[in-house]
């Protein structure tokens, strides 16, 4: 993710964070349903060549226990996924989103 400010086509830009920092955030929704735990972020696409960034942009994160269970390859199962554009809010731990 890049610094606050605009890019150079004008899109606003997010704060610079680690992915690290996603790890095993609470995921919930605006009325405060629990959906569970991030386990991944998925960033489609092919890496950026701009220095000041190492890959493209997230577009998803992966959630729930079949999501831990992906990740360790354990089983075979398609963990739960939210598009990065539900996102509405990171705040105390936990990740606020649309459904």
């Amino acid at each position: 993710m890049r610094p606050i400010g605009a890019s150079a086509n004008g899109s606003p830009r997010c704060p610079a964070v680690k992915l690290t920092d996603f790890e095993l955030l609470e995921v919930v929704t605006e009325d405060g349903a629990r959906l569970g735990h991030v386990f991944d972020l998925r960033a489609h696409g092919r890496p950026t060549l701009d220095s000041s960034q190492s890959m493209g942009p997230v577009d998803e994160l992966v959630y729930g226990t079949l999501g831990l269970l992906e990740r360790l390859g354990v089983r075979r199962a398609a963990g739960k996924t939210l598009k990065w554009e539900q996102v509405v809010a990171i705040r105390d731990g936990r990740i606020v989103v649309r459904p």
